[in-house]
């Protein structure tokens, strides 16, 4: 029982001395590489926005085409029943 409770103890530790260890060997970044990593990520955010703008822009018409000829479909049969209805009423 004392065995599995250090085993299962033993498993932070490692990844706390791990951890401790890595820390350690990080170093800060220079000026330079600093600003190729900032211009890195700031490229990226550029990319994945102009990808998403253009698949919006995709799909809006798409969708507009979809879902419009369902609308139109719908709004038909509405003004069936209400035509159906107001006959009625007015009788």
């Amino acid at each position: 029982m004392s065995s599995q409770f250090n085993e299962i103890a033993d498993i932070p530790r490692e990844f706390l001395r791990e951890g401790t260890q890595f820390m350690n060997r990080c170093a800060k970044p220079d000026k330079r590489e600093f600003i190729k990593i900032s211009q890195a990520v700031g490229i990226g955010f550029v990319v994945m926005g102009a990808i998403g703008y253009v698949v919006k822009l995709i799909h809006i018409p798409v969708n507009n085409i979809l879902v419009g000829e369902i609308t139109i479909a719908r709004r038909r049969h509405e003004n069936r029943k209400s035509w159906d209805v107001g006959t009625i009423k007015s009788a």
